[in-house]
């Protein structure tokens, strides 16, 4: 039976089943806390778009089993029943299976071009090219797909979130951030448009605003899902940007990683921030060894190589040698299988070099550690993630530098401060390049308290 979906789009599903699948995108737009629970109530539909979100939403877990379970949701769908709407997901989801991201971003991109209010084929699309790095398309889809919007449909401001998050990685801040306030003034629970104001505020070195921002939203981050680490995350980039390492820990106490987990934007959050605290001095204390079951749990499966980044520098810093070396080598056979798909690319191209990097300067061997970021450095866009999360692996190019008496250090301290004239840290970075009896270290350290820095790392 076929019936209009929310954005009056037809489907095939029985008057239950439209309503639940109505709600599977809705938790799904919002980054709800009940998605998990919706998901468990639609896994017994039967209606094909139903499954092909859902085969999607578990492919976003990278893991072997939920890779396995999306595949039996697909198989399980017969094609020759579908609208041309129902075939496009199933292709779409069939391909990102198999690993083939683009050629499931082209499904997306030819679906969402002729049926522009499909906010699923949108949103999956928008997050399958900033996976992939394709920042300028990312703005030309959602900006295509807002015009064949009108104002009466469900959700509509979740676009303009959209455009202002692709708008930040391009670049383009200022109109960013109308289209992405705009968004959350008219719906403060839009958890991915407060999250793509934070990267403006983030990337125009607004740091103050960035603590009054993310505060301002506490309730709706209260209330979502496990995404709102990732906004509590911001918050705490904000608090170390200005030297407030004691409340940049409470973060991370509180909201980034308060229990052990193995969902992998968690993790990477938990490892970038204790990347950071730990470059500048800070003693974070026990905090690694609560990540030795998440990082451990993720081998095996390389999927997302960017996280596998970060779960690389997490292994070498818990002096885990043998998993470290299971996780290089899983990487190595990922980029060899012909079935590695565009992850097996990016592992290819720079993924393994970069884990690499990561994970011996975590251990402590740091000319080993320049050697591969270095080497790596240019292509570090290849996997993904925003400007601001990819900055850790600038920072840890940095740190070898420095730790292994590198000339290159102060060259790139300074130039990383030109890049940010308004950041404290960088100002600190450069100081900490340069050394302590260099004489400019004192002013610019100078400058770093001017700029907002309240403290120094471990006195340095």
């Amino acid at each position: 039976m076929i019936r209009n979906d929310a954005w009056g789009l037809p489907m095939h599903g029985s008057s239950d089943e439209v309503v639940l699948h109505n709600q599977l995108v809705d938790d799904y737009l919002m980054f709800a806390r009940a998605l998990p629970q919706t998901m468990e109530s639609a896994a017994l539909s039967q209606a094909p778009l139903t499954r092909c979100l859902l085969a999607q939403l578990f492919v976003m877990a990278h893991t072997t089993e939920m890779f396995t379970a999306a595949a039996s949701l697909v198989d399980s769908i017969d094609s020759r029943l579908l609208n041309s709407r129902e075939a496009s997901h199933l292709e779409a989801a069939r391909r990102q299976i198999r690993g083939d991201s683009k050629g499931s971003s082209e499904v997306l991109e030819a679906l969402v071009s002729k049926t522009p209010r499909d906010v699923v084929a949108l949103r999956l699309l928008h997050f399958s090219l900033f996976g992939q790095g394709r920042i300028t398309d990312m703005v030309r889809s959602v900006t295509e797909a807002t015009n064949g919007w009108d104002a009466h449909l469900p959700r509509k401001s979740l676009l303009d979130g959209m455009r202002c998050f692709a708008l930040c990685e391009a670049k383009d801040f200022n109109s960013g951030e109308v289209f992405g306030r705009d968004a959350v003034a008219e719906d403060p629970q839009d958890l991915w448009s407060v999250h793509a104001v934070a990267h403006v505020l983030e990337m125009t070195g607004r740091w103050a605003s960035g603590v009054d921002w993310i505060w301002a939203s506490e309730l709706a981050l209260r209330s979502g899902g496990s995404f709102a680490g990732h906004l509590w995350w911001h918050l705490a980039l904000y608090l170390l940007e200005s030297g407030r390492h004691d409340e940049a820990l409470e973060i991370f106490d509180q909201f980034v990683y308060p229990t052990p987990v193995v969902e992998g934007l968690a993790l990477s959050n938990a490892v970038a921030l204790l990347c950071r605290l730990e470059f500048l001095g800070v003693d974070v204390g026990q905090r690694w060894e609560q990540l030795t079951h998440g990082v451990t749990y993720r081998l095996g499966h390389h999927s997302h190589p960017f996280n596998d980044c970060h779960y690389a520098y997490a292994l070498g810093r818990l002096h885990r040698d043998d998993d470290l070396q299971t996780l290089l080598s899983g990487m190595e056979r990922w980029a060899q299988d012909g079935n590695g798909g565009h992850a097996g690319q990016v592992i290819d191209s720079c993924g393994t070099a970069v884990a690499r990097g990561m994970g011996a300067l975590g251990s402590g061997q740091y000319q080993l550690a320049h050697s591969h970021l270095a080497e790596s450095a240019g292509s570090w866009w290849r996997l993904g993630g925003s400007a601001a999360q990819r900055d850790v692996f600038d920072q840890a190019l940095l740190s070898a530098e420095i730790n292994c008496g590198s000339d290159a250090a102060a060259k790139h301290a300074e130039a990383r401060s030109a890049q940010r004239p308004n950041s404290p840290l960088a100002k600190i970075w450069w100081a900490i390049a340069l050394g302590k009896t260099d004489a400019a270290v004192s002013s610019l350290k100078a400058d770093a308290v001017a700029l907002g820095w309240v403290s120094s790392p471990n006195g340095k």
